[in-house]
């Protein structure tokens, strides 16, 4: 279920955005998924800890101005 996340964000053209109750958790366990999945394709993909810590969000490295302007936030996935 968790690397179907990072599978998401980097089939976006900008990234997703993951609600949750736990942002702690929820990260560890997403790297955890990331490192076990040994994809190197998933190097175009960062975690952003935004600044309302109900989300977590999963970026391409390529989305330039991400935010800027309030424009081009990524799509909310609920888990």
């Amino acid at each position: 279920m968790l690397l179907e996340f990072w599978e998401a964000a980097l089939k976006s053209e900008v990234g997703i955005a993951i609600q949750t109750d736990n942002r702690n958790v929820l990260r560890n366990h997403l790297y955890k998924a990331r490192a076990e999945a040994n994809n190197p394709e998933l190097d175009e993909i960062v975690m952003i800890l935004p600044e309302r810590e109900d989300e977590i969000w999963l970026v391409r490295k390529d989305a330039d101005g991400i935010g800027a302007n309030n424009q081009d936030y990524p799509k909310l996935i609920h888990p």
